[in-house]
């Protein structure tokens, strides 16, 4: 194939040679211009438009963080009835199926759910500290079905 090639330009005349060559070396300016100049500076430019965009988020993050330890601490509420009876009403206010609700001492008790959404477990747990309720101990154990099986403790919030 090289050996084609350099028979033919052997083969030009000293002026196609020179136009061979300038459009040779226009091809590879160009090549050169959008090939790679071009991509790697717009690769730069979104760059560095990302890093300002995470820099300004972590801003607010971290503002948002000094702000919350800057508010005073709202006290839990005052429990009115036995832990797992408040337990127990909470989930099932969230809509999960108790299958066990077991007193431990006098402010502890364990609940059992058999089945129930990931997410809406996790939010129900965040739930229960507005509700005078601290969780002590929970297990998550996966379901084939994408559910989850749930033991908790929880007791009474500390005043």
């Amino acid at each position: 194939m090289m050996q084609r090639v350099s028979l033919w330009y052997i083969g030009l005349t000293q002026r196609e040679r020179v136009l061979v060559g300038v459009a040779g070396a226009l091809a590879a300016v160009i090549l050169l211009i959008y090939g790679i100049v071009l991509p790697v500076g717009n690769a730069l430019d979104e760059a560095a438009t990302r890093h300002r965009e995470a820099t300004e988020r972590a801003g607010r993050i971290t503002a948002g963080i000094e702000a919350l330890k800057r508010a005073p601490a709202a006290r839990a509420p005052v429990l009115a009835g036995p832990v797992e009876q408040i337990a127990g009403a909470s989930a099932q206010e969230a809509g999960f199926v108790v299958q066990s609700n077991e007193r431990r001492g006098s402010d502890m008790a364990v609940l059992v759910i058999p089945t129930a959404r990931p997410s809406a477990v996790l939010a129900w747990l965040d739930a229960l500290g507005g509700q005078g309720l601290a969780v002590e101990q929970v297990t998550l154990t996966p379901a084939p079905d994408g559910t989850v099986s749930v033991n908790v403790t929880v007791r009474k919030a500390a005043s």
